[in-house]
């Protein structure tokens, strides 16, 4: 069940494995600047209230850049298992062939358009009025 060409999978490969090790870098550099700033004095309460409150919303950016990193990282692995398993390109949900174009533009895809549409639709946050 794969209408990927050699080629067209393993350019996806390729563009799977050099994102990894960028999202891997991104990490340790988000950890090492986060060791490196030193908010830790403005958060020991020494420091007025203003640089606190900087210092704390600049370490809840951080962790957020590295949990959305670390997330990223995850879904390449799990794309290359399925890589290996045979099953990358195909829908999840309806087991329809995910188009090249598709995973071109989103490596890590594992529902095609019209089911990963009715995800979003479904889960989406109500609306406020």
């Amino acid at each position: 069940m794969d209408a990927l060409t050699k080629e067209e999978r393993e350019n996806l490969v390729r563009m799977l494995h050099e994102r990894k090790g960028r999202m891997r870098e991104e990490i340790r550099a988000g950890l090492a600047r986060m060791r490196s700033e030193g908010h830790e004095a403005h958060l020991s309460g020494t420091a007025d209230a203003g640089d606190e409150a900087l210092a704390s919303l600049m370490l809840d950016v951080a962790n957020a850049e590295v949990a959305r990193d670390a997330a990223e990282l995850q879904d390449i692995l799990a794309a290359e298992i399925r890589l290996a398993a045979g099953s990358y390109g195909v829908c999840i949900d309806c087991g329809t062939e995910i188009p090249y174009a598709r995973l071109a533009a989103y490596p890590t895809a594992k529902r095609c358009l019209a089911c990963q549409q009715v995800r979003e639709a479904t889960r989406a946050p109500a609306r406020r009025r």
